[in-house]
């Protein structure tokens, strides 16, 4: 028995496969065809995540360290509100940056309760998701 994350579905695994090969067991991050006995395509999406007990944690809030490498056109700056994509594993979210707690610019200075980042600063923010995803702690 495993569990899909977010959701805390159980299922069991009736078959790995490797291209044509059939597997005993898969390890983490490799790119294998899995077949799960119980499930619709509804219940699988794109971004979930297949666990043994425990699970891993699912969030929609998130405190990270971000480095921001480039901002579009219309925004000069990065502030509380930012709208942007939260990339983790296959996982794809629309996020927005709720609060920015701390800036380090390219020089190492730190500025704490700073209200906005620009290209090449080092961010320690919290981002608020559309939808939970599961991540580990870092």
């Amino acid at each position: 028995k495993v569990v899909m994350m977010p959701t805390r579905q159980k299922f069991k695994i009736d078959g790995v496969w490797n291209e044509e090969t059939p597997l005993k067991a898969a390890r983490p991050g490799e790119n294998v065809l899995v077949k799960v006995s119980g499930a619709g395509t509804d219940e699988v999406q794109k971004g979930f995540v297949i666990c043994t007990e425990p699970p891993c944690r699912s969030v929609s809030k998130l405190i990270c360290q971000i480095m921001v490498m480039d901002l579009p056109e219309q925004a000069k700056i990065l502030t509380a509100g930012f709208q942007a994509v939260f990339h983790a594993h296959t996982a794809e979210e629309e996020a927005t940056v709720t609060k920015i707690f701390e800036t380090t610019d390219r020089r190492g200075k730190t500025t704490k309760g700073a209200r906005f980042a620009n290209v090449g600063m080092t961010v320690i923010c919290m981002i608020d998701l559309a939808r939970t995803v599961p991540v580990e702690c870092f």
